[in-house]
């Protein structure tokens, strides 16, 4: 947990009581307590420094710039900040003068730790926090309200745009960015960005160089482990398995990993035939009925409704149910997409395009003038999805995870990421280059079924697209037909909607949050929250759930859940 305060303020020891308290009044800091991590405070002159989290290739990184240890690496690494943009892991680091009170926070490439500040006049906030910040605000007398751009992001994209948050006085520090406060002026500025131009084609030697790289942040991360057990995500993507198969190859034999679906679905049985031509210890987390649906607001406490509710919530409670103590990481296969090219709007980079990148555009006309900033803000449509969808929604699996441990994806590496960025995106569109990747590298895992398609990732590039067409196509028909759900996921929320009276009835109890939420949002806002509700969509149903939960817990004003700040 950390609280910076400036200046000095009684709130955060009355808000913050159990926090060691670095500097009176202004710097409270607590690490997780986790049984593997790189987090650390040491001081050196009159400078504090902060590490949280755990970095992959930290050992590597010592070593190529001769420092003596991974805080010497850090110390350099906030000073010389492309060290920083180097590192792959998932972290923040703060430098704070304990003289002067000037400092430097930085969040890593990743950003699945979040930082949030509020800076008025000359009052600044910095938390790991939205909740400690209100409250914080709250105890000096200023009140919080609803941003109605930000309940808007929830409403449409399903989780928050970079540099927003719910509340109207709360930022986000965005991925890759420093917050410094040096000589009186607060400046955020990103010290690191990804490089979009086409440098690579997809041809042997590219596949070639990819599968070193990627081989070299699962050598790096599987050893971080240290003597701990290693625990991996397997689904039926081909994300997850690339991971499995090179560690396998690496020498890693019979570790344990995580499957979570629908019983019967692809998910389970492709991820159960890999663990068994491999000879791993498989551990099933059955989704049958939506069950993990009762505990969804148990989910505040990772994220604080700044990504839908139900987003990771099937693996923050399959976690709760596994023996953490005995492993090491999580590893996953997060952000794969971007050799496949999903971030892409086409063969060539395009123009930014906020419409196309939201989960909902039931609201988002109404409010689109408002996002007209983004179009300059990043220099194409790949970059915008990437630092948002990407870095800032579907990294939602690590946050689940950092609540027990820590969650690392050997895709995130950020040699690997930069080089895979500059494969040129009309052989990365539609998957082409990776299924030809996975073929020319990985010929074993590519004999699986893959679960978006239902073909084997080995079939002939046609092939695939056409068994996806009309195993796909096929069922929309059916449905339209028959009027029954969608099934082909791995978690079917219209189908549990409709089949669990059960899990329909505490929803429906849930739900009435959303006029309790009503006092405080303007009629517009209620309006368009109340309309997404009425949606025959439990998934859009839910994302008015997440933005009326969220208000009510971030603003003090529901005692449903109780989150420690420690």
């Amino acid at each position: 947990m950390l609280c910076l305060l400036q200046p000095a303020s009684e709130y955060g020891k009355n808000i913050c009581p159990k926090i060691p308290e670095y500097v009176p009044g202004k710097l409270y800091y607590k690490a997780p307590e986790k049984h593997l991590s790189d987090s650390f405070v040491e001081q050196r002159g009159d400078e504090l420094l902060i590490l949280e989290g755990i970095i992959a290739n930290g050992k590597r990184l010592v070593n190529a710039y001769a420092a003596q240890d991974l805080k010497d690496l850090l110390w350099q690494a906030t000073k010389d900040t492309s060290i920083l943009g180097k590192l792959h892991g998932y972290f923040f680091a703060a430098r704070y003068n304990v003289v002067s009170g000037e400092f430097r926070i930085f969040t890593g490439p990743a950003s699945s730790v979040r930082l949030y500040y509020y800076h008025q006049g000359d009052t600044i906030i910095v938390a790991d926090k939205i909740k400690t910040i209100v409250d914080v605000l709250a105890a000096s007398g200023v009140q919080c309200s609803v941003s109605d751009l930000g309940a808007r992001m929830i409403l449409s994209y399903g989780y928050m745009l970079e540099g927003f948050t719910t509340i109207k006085e709360v930022k986000q520090l965005p991925s890759a960015s420093c917050l410094s406060y040096v000589r009186g002026r607060l400046e955020e500025k990103r010290y690191f960005s990804w490089n979009f131009e086409i440098r690579h084609q997809a041809n042997h030697k590219c596949y070639r160089e990819l599968t070193q790289l990627l081989t070299a942040a699962v050598s790096d991360a599987f050893e971080r482990d240290e003597n701990y057990e290693h625990l991996a995500f397997l689904s039926g993507g081909l994300d997850s398995r690339m991971v499995v198969y090179i560690a396998d190859k690496l020498g890693y034999k019979g570790f344990s990993v995580l499957s979570i679906s629908e019983p019967g679905y692809l998910d389970a049985t492709i991820a159960a035939d890999i663990a068994k031509e491999l000879g791993l210890k498989l551990h099933f987390s059955s989704l049958e009925g939506g069950e993990y649906l009762y505990g969804l607001g148990e989910n505040l406490q990772y994220h604080e409704g700044q990504i839908v509710m139900h987003g990771a919530a099937h693996l923050f409670q399959a976690l709760q149910d596994m023996p953490l103590e005995r492993y090491g990481i999580l590893h996953s296969g997060q952000i794969g997409d971007i050799v496949k090219g999903t971030y892409l709007a086409g063969r060539t980079h395009t123009p930014v395009n906020p419409v196309a990148a939201a989960y909902s555009t039931t609201i988002l006309q109404r409010f689109s003038s408002e996002l007209g900033f983004v179009r300059e803000k990043y220099p194409n449509h790949e970059a915008f999805v990437l630092y948002n969808r990407g870095l800032n929604g579907m990294i939602n699996g690590d946050l689940a995870t950092y609540h027990f441990s820590h969650s690392l994806s050997a895709f995130t590496e950020p040699e690997f990421m930069q080089y895979a960025l500059n494969i040129d995106p009309a052989k990365r569109y539609d998957s082409r280059a990776y299924l030809a990747w996975m073929n020319y590298s990985f010929p074993v895992a590519a004999r699986h079924t893959w679960e978006k398609t239902g073909a084997r990732a080995s079939d002939p590039y046609w092939f695939v697209k056409l068994k996806y067409n009309v195993w796909r196509g096929s069922d929309t028909i059916k449905r339209m037909i028959t009027k029954q759900p969608n099934r082909l996921t791995m978690n079917p929320f219209d189908y549990w909607w409709q089949s669990n009276a059960e899990l329909r009835a505490h929803l429906n109890q849930e739900f009435s949050c959303l006029q309790e939420v009503a006092p405080f949002l303007d009629k517009e806002l209620q309006a368009d929250m109340n309309e997404l509700f009425q949606s025959s969509s439990l998934s859009v149903k839910l994302q008015a759930y997440t933005l009326a939960r969220s208000i009510l817990y971030l603003l003090g004003k529901e005692d449903k859940i109780e989150v420690s700040h420690d």
